[in-house]
């Protein structure tokens, strides 16, 4: 560099220091590391049922570039095969880092100690799409009592995730953090203990773990490095404390993403289950809302 362009180099570098606009990239990816956002379909499920083309165009839009589904059933999602879903998701500019999908305990044969065909598929058809997890979002509340045949299923099928290359994960609602088995653990508590880490990973969902009147921070520190996926909800302070956009309600996620390493957390996803305008904007302001935060 000569000594003229090295003299207009220093000015213009000082100018921008002085107006705050300059940071060197080194600094700027330290302060603000890159963070996996996306949201989870089945706050737009209306629109997805109606249009899912256009609805995955118009979340791309918002600056979406992560997407979880739901719905996966025998080859299709959505309504479309798994390559069509898959080249839409391509051509929004969409990636697809999980998605869930419902299993029960019909999908464990005891007497084989195996899964069913179709939940073999199901694994199958996320490894197709290129996902890093498959996720278990639901138990039937008439199985919840039963918690050894569930800690059988869910073993069952992340060993066989394991095996086709992917991570099986868990979300909770609130029901996990207040139901007990039969030695008086929680359901979560299970789950954490009798299936291999090197295997189960979870989604914490933590509105329903607010919901059901626990800290978040608290299962960080008990079980560090097993959140690898939460959904982002806020809980309104109502009395019907419903879902509602991040940043709107009680819950303190900067408090509770400052212990985002503890936690394991890779990817954050936007969730809603009740609206105040319509679905697309709804997740739209909870974006923002996630944005905002500072952490």
């Amino acid at each position: 560099m000569n000594q003229i362009a090295r003299r207009e180099f220093l000015k213009n570098s000082a100018t921008l220091l002085a107006a705050g606009l300059f940071f060197p990239p080194t600094i700027a990816s330290l302060a603000r590391p890159v963070r996996h956002l996306g949201v989870q379909l089945y706050s737009v499920r209306g629109d997805m049922a109606k249009d899912p083309r256009g609805s995955l165009e118009t979340i791309a839009q918002m600056g979406f570039k992560e997407v979880e589904a739901y719905g996966y059933s025998e080859g299709k999602m959505f309504g479309m095969s798994v390559p069509e879903f898959s080249n839409i998701l391509k051509s929004n500019g969409l990636s697809m880092p999980s998605s869930h999908c419902n299993f029960t305990l019909s999908d464990y044969d005891t007497s084989k100690n195996d899964l069913s065909d179709r939940a073999k598929k199901a694994i199958d058809a996320a490894v197709e799409m290129g996902q890093q997890y498959i996720i278990f979002p639901w138990l039937k509340e008439e199985e919840r009592p039963q918690t050894r045949s569930i800690v059988q299923l869910v073993n069952a099928a992340a060993e066989y995730a394991q095996k086709a290359g992917i991570r099986f994960g868990y979300h909770n609602h609130d029901f996990e953090f207040t139901s007990k088995g039969p030695d008086g653990r929680l359901l979560i508590e299970w789950l954490l203990h009798e299936i291999d880490p090197k295997m189960l990973s979870f989604e914490m969902d933590l509105y329903w773990v607010c919901h059901a009147q626990h800290n978040p921070l608290d299962w960080f520190r008990l079980y560090p490095g097993r959140w690898e996926l939460c959904h982002c909800k806020d809980l309104a302070n109502t009395p019907t404390r419903e879902t509602i956009e991040v940043g709107d309600g009680v819950i303190d996620f900067p408090a509770i993403f400052n212990q985002s390493a503890q936690a394991g957390l890779k990817y954050y996803i936007i969730e809603l289950e009740h609206y105040r305008s319509t679905p697309l904007d709804g997740i739209q302001r909870a974006r923002q809302g996630f944005l905002d935060l500072r952490w």
